[in-house]
């Protein structure tokens, strides 16, 4: 693992919103933003398929920075951070992967998510690089955002086209899933026999839809008005109600952990990856062997933290930004 001696760096006043003015600037500042300078499509994948995407190109842009979402998740949960990366110069390009939010769903029952093949999200990534980010870049300098499911999908497309992010930010990325009580070879038991059984679209046990049950203390956030802003969307929107795994996505996500450890040193991208202290959602051991078999990645742990490291306290979310920040303009 590469180590990179980096200066702290100063995020400007006032950037960052606080617990108690957290509403208010999103109402006055980020909705008029989304309004006004982020433009919305649609564009067809590999396959036909119909993917959503937003984007908000900054007239003097830095770099374009290309998000990859994570499990369950939707554009809207990322309103906050894509206002403070077009801040910072950025231009900004979130495609919804398949199965979730506005883009195509396999499955009637928009609370699962379903894929085949975790070749299916990275393949819609580089239609959605090649066909979008690089025809709207104004810089043609292209960095990657990855979070939780959206840092396995993340790690993989680095592996395969190596050469086209400058630099990496993987958040909690997925490289290997916490199963909590249940025993690893339990978890393959499970997986083979649900081939057998065909129970590609079931819930896998622990799983379950949208149920309009309010649960902050069980989240992986620290800060609540953050939660109840994305909570709302869900209420209010069918397609942001995708909340549980499938058996199929259950063993997509295994192939897909093992391989990005397995091919860890094709990744020439500098990486940063932010791991989470008090993550329940994914396990530190599979971050550790990518970091320490990919070329160039600096791992930085926050101990203290949840799974969605953004969603932290102040203090969490403060050192957050300066790590994002410093690394992408150092």
């Amino acid at each position: 693992m590469t180590e990179r001696i980096q200066k702290k760096h100063i995020l400007p006043d006032g950037l960052l919103f606080g617990e108690a003015n957290f509403e208010e600037r999103m109402r006055k500042e980020v909705q008029p933003w989304l309004k006004n300078r982020v433009s919305e499509g649609y564009f067809r994948s590999w396959d036909g398929s119909r993917i959503h995407y937003l984007a908000a190109v900054h007239p003097k842009e830095k770099a374009a920075v290309v998000f990859s979402h994570g499990f369950c998740e939707f554009s809207g949960k990322y309103h906050e951070m894509m206002y403070y990366f077009y801040q910072m110069g950025y231009s900004v390009f979130f495609a919804e992967h398949r199965g979730h939010g506005y883009s195509r769903r396999f499955l009637k029952d928009l609370h699962k998510v379903y894929v085949r093949s975790y070749q299916e999200y990275v393949k819609d990534l580089h239609v959605f690089v090649d066909g979008i980010v690089k025809k709207k870049s104004a810089s043609g300098k292209l960095y990657l955002f990855a979070h939780s499911m959206g840092g396995a999908v993340g790690a993989l497309f680095l592996e395969e086209y190596p050469d086209v992010f400058s630099k990496a930010v993987l958040s909690s990325p997925m490289m290997e899933l916490n199963f909590g009580d249940v025993a690893d070879w339990q978890v393959a038991f499970l997986a083979a026999w649900s081939v057998i059984a065909r129970w590609d679209t079931r819930y896998v046990p622990g799983q379950k839809g949208f149920d309009y049950t309010y649960s902050f203390a069980g989240s992986s956030c620290l800060s609540e008005v953050r939660y109840a802003y994305v909570f709302r969307q869900r209420k209010q929107t069918p397609e942001y109600r995708t909340y549980g795994g499938t058996y199929a996505w259950v063993r997509a996500s295994l192939r897909a952990t093992s391989r990005l450890e397995k091919d860890a040193g094709k990744v020439r991208t500098p990486v940063l990856l932010l791991q989470a202290g008090k993550d329940t959602m994914v396990r530190p051991g599979g971050q550790k062997i990518f970091a320490a078999r990919s070329k160039n990645t600096k791992l930085v742990r926050f101990p203290d933290s949840k799974h969605e490291i953004f969603n932290g306290t102040a203090r969490i979310r403060e050192r957050y930004y300066r790590e994002v920040f410093g690394f992408y303009e150092s």
